[in-house]
């Protein structure tokens, strides 16, 4: 009589990880690319996405090419050390979990402080009372850190000073903050993602950003950064921005000029109805939505 036979068992997400982690090309081709280092970064990308299920649903060459950039950049990518990190974000175009390559508040300081030329950084939340007064046109900020009347956030403040004496600070309201999260974060208008689950940390990190992109020196690995960050990349290193559509990316501008959340959804809106027209036949051509 013969026998049925068995159906395979489907590999689990971790399994799969692993599988592709270890297939004999891939081994090849990291050791073509990292030489010695290929054992050190296995063992850490294997051990990081074994303990984290989000990530073990993320496409494993997303992945595996997230955490090269983070070596290339010489960055830690243990979210832990608060460096960078690689974040899962669903590609709407092909329907994967991909890695998105995310430098984290530290990383920006390790950047900034490795061009030899920062000698001072200040990054931190401003409580009610602690703004004493503000000249935006001066970008002069005075803060007292005993004049605190409350627990309650009213801002983030980022500070730079150069060697050659040069010094800026930053100063964002909660709202421009939020405003900003909405405009340039998929995922924060639709309810979930870092600015939801951590809010001060994602607008602390912002702000530090905005200054330390806009005002310390452009070493080669700063605007490498600058350039990585937010992104996914493929075998070729070609980068696309799935959180982040490229035709609103971050470019460390001020929030001054960046629409507020109603403008943003009337904007959106009339896009939306737009494209509809141009897909009935009945308005004029335009690509659809990101």
């Amino acid at each position: 009589m013969p026998t049925q036979e068995q159906p395979k068992k489907q590999l689990t997400p971790l399994q799969n990880f692993n599988l592709k982690i270890k297939d004999t090309r891939t081994q090849e081709y990291l050791t073509s690319v990292l030489g010695e280092k290929k054992n050190q970064f296995v063992t850490t990308l294997v051990s990081l996405v074994a303990n984290n299920e989000s990530l073990q649903q993320c496409d494993p060459m997303s992945l595996m090419f997230t955490a090269l950039k983070a070596t290339s950049l010489d960055l830690p990518i243990d979210p832990s050390l608060g460096f960078c990190a690689p974040i899962p974000y669903k590609n709407n175009k092909n329907g994967k979990t991909e890695a998105q390559f995310q430098i984290m508040r530290n990383g920006w300081v390790e950047l900034a402080q490795r061009t030899g030329r920062v000698t001072r950084i200040a990054n931190e939340p401003v409580y009610e009372g602690q703004l004493v007064s503000k000249n935006k046109f001066t970008g002069e900020y005075v803060f007292d850190e005993d004049a605190k009347k409350s627990d309650e956030v009213i801002g983030y403040m980022a500070y730079i000073r150069l060697s050659n004496g040069f010094e800026k600070t930053v100063y964002w309201t909660k709202e421009e903050c939020k405003a900003h999260g909405l405009h340039y974060s998929q995922s924060f208008r639709k309810g979930y993602g870092l600015w939801v689950d951590n809010f001060d940390a994602m607008a602390l990190k912002t702000v530090l950003k905005n200054v330390i992109t806009k005002y310390a020196p452009k070493s080669i690995a700063m605007q490498t950064a600058i350039k990585a960050d937010q992104a996914s990349f493929d075998s070729n290193g070609n980068a696309s921005y799935l959180d982040v559509p490229d035709d609103v990316r971050f470019h460390a501008g001020a929030p001054d000029d960046q629409p507020q959340p109603e403008e943003q959804e009337a904007a959106v809106n009339q896009k939306k109805a737009a494209v509809k027209a141009a897909k009935a036949g009945t308005g004029d051509p335009i690509e659809d939505l990101p």
